[in-house]
C-alpha cells in the first residue's frame, strides 16, 4: 500500500508537492509537513536543492496562506463560530503576550488555523507573510532534509513525537502562568511590591 502511494506521488511529480502545500496553506487540516518529508525521500534532492525546494514551497505556502487570513478579516464573526473557542482565545493570548514571532512558532508547529488568529489580531499583512516565511522555510528544509535519510517511518514517528512534546510543554507553562496570575490576584502569592504606609489625616478638631 505504501509503495503504491510512493508511486502515485512519484507521478504527480511537483504538482502533488505543490497541492499538498496548498492545502495547509488554506487552513485544511492536513500535513503538510509530513508531505513535503515523503518527497524528500522521493526526489532525493542534494543539499543546494533542498535549499532551493525549501524556498519554493515556503513561497508558495505564504501566498497561499493570505487566503485564509483575508476571509478572517471580511468574515471574522462566522468564521470565529467555526472555530474552536479554545484554541483562539490560546493563539490570541500567545500573540499578545509574545507578539507576531507566534505566527512562525505556529506554523513550525502545524497549527493552521494560526492565519484566522492573525487576521483576529488585526497583524498587518507584510508582518503576517514575513512570519509565515520564517516558520514554514526552515520547517520545509528540515523535512525535506529527513526524507533523503531514506526511513520515512521512523522519521514521520520522530517528527510527530517532537511536535507533541512542543506542544505538551507549552501547555504545561500556560497552565502555570494562568494559575500563578490568579492565585496572585487572590493575594496568595506576595507581589514583592512594599505597601506604602497611609498617613492618617488630622481632622480639623485636632489640628487645633
Amino acid at each position: 500500500m505504501v509503495e503504491l502511494i510512493l508511486e502515485f506521488l512519484r507521478e504527480l511529480g511537483f504538482a502533488g508537492l505543490f497541492i499538498g502545500i496548498v492545502v495547509e496553506a488554506l487552513s485544511v487540516p492536513f500535513p503538510a509537513a509530513l508531505f513535503v518529508l515523503v518527497y524528500g525521500y522521493i526526489l532525493n534532492p542534494s543539499p543546494g536543492e533542498i535549499v532551493l525546494l525549501a524556498l519554493g514551497s515556503a513561497v508558495v505556502y505564504t501566498t497561499f496562506s493570505y487566503v485564509p487570513y483575508f476571509l478572517s478579516i471580511k468574515f471574522e464573526p462566522s468564521i470565529r463560530r467555526n472555530v474552536s473557542r479554545e484554541k483562539v482565545k490560546v493563539a490570541e493570548g500567545w500573540i499578545r503576550r509574545y507578539g507576531e514571532w507566534m505566527i512562525a512558532a505556529g506554523r513550525f508547529l502545524g497549527m493552521g488555523y494560526i492565519a484566522y488568529i492573525a487576521g483576529f489580531s488585526s497583524i498587518r499583512p507584510l508582518a503576517f507573510g514575513l512570519y509565515t516565511f520564517a516558520g514554514f522555510f526552515p520547517l520545509s528544509l528540515l523535512m525535506f532534509y529527513l526524507g533523503t535519510l531514506g526511513n520515512l517511518e521512523f522519521m514521520a514517528d520522530t517528527f510527530q513525537n517532537a511536535q507533541w512534546f512542543i506542544f505538551s510543554v507549552l501547555a504545561v507553562l500556560i497552565t502555570v502562568y494562568l494559575g500563578y496570575r490568579v492565585l496572585r490576584k487572590k493575594g496568595l502569592i506576595p507581589t514583592g511590591k512594599k505597601e506604602e504606609p497611609r498617613v492618617r489625616r488630622r481632622t480639623r478638631k485636632e489640628g487645633r
